[in-house]
């Protein structure tokens, strides 16, 4: 509540008007996507577009293409939100699958048109600017080590530790199961072991 004063017969006084706090519940937040409310999709978007658009900055190399995947996720969510069924599962879930879908599209045409940069790149700027990881050469040396993984060790390495998405929502968002979504994730961190070398350190000492 927060008080709120205006005019009336006798002046300035002070009335309780109350604050929206938005759609606390998932599935409130659901009903009102689908009923196109512009407040629930300004909801959806300031809690996920960042989200979004640094997931398609990792993934792509460049700012530019971060722009078009995040507005392409929108557009695509606001067209198909009416098909849209509430399981449970957070919206965000649905809406990263989108977005995972329209950054594979976009790689896919960067590799046959052969013209644009690998996304390596990409992946160490933003690891970079991520102090908690660590020193300079050692964020650069997981970056590194993130680029030589395959596209779904990377995707699910990113979601979960980067993105921090629980195993339900990367399952949802890579049409994994929970237990594929956690094996990937075993394999991926031991590509990453191999790829910076420390198994061979711990097997030397």
């Amino acid at each position: 509540m927060r008080i709120v004063a205006h005019d009336d017969d006798d002046g300035m006084t002070a009335a309780r008007m109350p604050i929206d706090p938005g759609y606390e519940r998932e599935e409130d937040l659901v009903v009102a996507l689908v009923a196109r409310e512009p407040d629930a999709w300004r909801q959806l978007f300031d809690a996920q577009y960042d989200r979004v658009h640094r997931y398609a900055y990792m993934r792509t190399g460049n700012a530019s293409d971060a722009d078009d995947v995040a507005s392409a996720t929108f557009a695509a969510a606001a067209r198909g939100i009416a098909r849209y069924e509430f399981r449970g599962s957070p919206i965000a879930a649905w809406l990263f699958r989108i977005a995972h879908h329209e950054t594979a599209d976009l790689l896919g045409r960067r590799a046959r048109a052969r013209t644009m940069p690998i996304d390596e790149p990409a992946t160490a700027s933003v690891l970079a600017a991520r102090d908690e990881i660590g020193p300079a050469d050692v964020r650069l040396d997981i970056a590194g080590a993130l680029g030589k993984l395959k596209p779904e060790h990377r995707d699910v390495l990113m979601l979960r530790l980067v993105e921090g998405r629980s195993v339900a929502e990367v399952a949802a968002i890579l049409s994994k199961t929970d237990g594929a979504v956690k094996m990937m994730q075993v394999r991926a961190l031991q590509a990453m072991q191999r790829a910076l070398g420390l198994k061979k350190s711990k097997e030397r000492a």
